[in-house]
């Protein structure tokens, strides 16, 4: 694992959302402001089950971001609620790049836990339960880079 990597685990989420917001200055992103505890409790209410507490947090410090390289997003909560296709009764897709080319997404377990993972349309690859080490994956090599989502969802596939 890469060093750059192992510091990332202790950034917190508000430095990671800083840092690809100055890493994607140029070609260009669109930082979302916080959600508020009503869009919150209102999403929640929506979906079904109460976010994970990184998931709380990133929303009160942005309410998603746009990315120019590769189309990457993590979608606004309005965003989400606006097609049904986006959520169920205990996940929801939270991210995408490509406009749907890709779709990551949350969900809740029987045991109340959670995890984010990928399905390639012929199999579903489960990448982690923190939101943090997605983020911290994406600033490493955005999607296609060496450390970035594709390669690691690629090491998570090829370790099945």
């Amino acid at each position: 694992m890469p060093w750059a990597f192992i510091y990332l685990r202790s950034v917190a989420i508000k430095e990671l959302v800083n840092a690809i917001g100055q890493k994607h200055r140029y070609p260009g992103i669109i930082i979302h402001p916080p959600a508020t505890q009503k869009e919150i409790a209102d999403f929640e209410e929506r979906i079904g089950f109460e976010l994970p507490a990184e998931f709380r947090e990133f929303y009160f410090i942005c309410n998603g971001f746009e990315c120019t390289e590769d189309i990457f997003t993590i979608f606004s909560l309005a965003t989400i609620q606006d097609y049904a296709k986006n959520y169920g009764s205990n996940w929801y897709n939270f991210a995408d790049y490509m406009i749907a080319s890709e779709t990551w997404t949350l969900r809740q377990k029987a045991d109340n836990r959670y995890e984010i993972f990928y399905e390639d349309g012929k199999q579903e690859v489960i990448l982690s339960a923190s939101l943090h080490e997605f983020l911290a994956h994406f600033l490493q090599g955005d999607v296609f880079d060496e450390g970035g989502l594709h390669h690691w969802y690629m090491q998570k596939l090829n370790a099945l």
